[in-house]
């Protein structure tokens, strides 16, 4: 599921919008490379495998061509970032949430399987630690105790520089711990 908003456009956003991510995918990837892709995030956050999780990030950042990057300071800016992300997920068909609204704040993005709760946090040209700081300080975790899912709190840092992930911290949350 892919929150958007409550914006009112006239005909049925959600089913306009569902084979978006995996159009997108479909032009810039390779059948092999998409399959790939897919298959590794799948697996990643099915079995909380974070370190599968970091190593398919930063592929896939990498794979981006440079050229992508020239005349532009697209790289300077976290919804790039959080774009890419978000069109790799829907595209595997995970539910998630962006820009998800708590009492404290907005988690940048929240993704939902079967056992666990995944909360993300990215940052550009900032430590992973800041990210993962901000979940914990404003208490994002609270809003989805009631669930009875393990509760993952993800930070991830990119380099505006390097483009790509520069870090990724997570911390795993037993069912009930705040």
């Amino acid at each position: 599921m892919v929150i958007l908003s409550n914006i009112p456009w006239g005909f049925p956003i959600w089913e306009s919008l569902q084979p978006l991510p995996t159009s997108l995918l479909d032009h810039f990837a390779s059948p092999e490379s998409k399959s790939e892709a897919q298959t590794n995030v799948y697996l990643a956050l099915s079995n909380g495998d974070m370190e599968l999780f970091e190593t398919a990030i930063r592929a896939l950042f990498a794979a981006i061509p440079y050229h992508n990057y020239t005349n532009n300071d697209i790289a300077r800016y976290e919804g790039f970032y959080a774009s890419v992300i978000f069109v790799w997920f829907a595209s595997s068909q995970t539910a998630l949430s962006v820009e998800d609204c708590t009492n404290k704040g907005r988690i940048d993005m929240s993704v939902e399987t079967d056992d666990r709760i995944y909360l993300i946090e990215f940052k550009v040209d900032m430590p992973g630690e800041k990210a993962l700081g901000q979940i914990k300080t404003k208490g994002y975790a609270e809003k989805y105790q009631a669930k009875g899912k393990q509760i993952v709190l993800i930070g991830i840092a990119f380099s505006s520089e390097e483009r790509n992930v520069t870090e990724c911290v997570w911390e795993e949350r037993c069912v009930g711990q705040r």
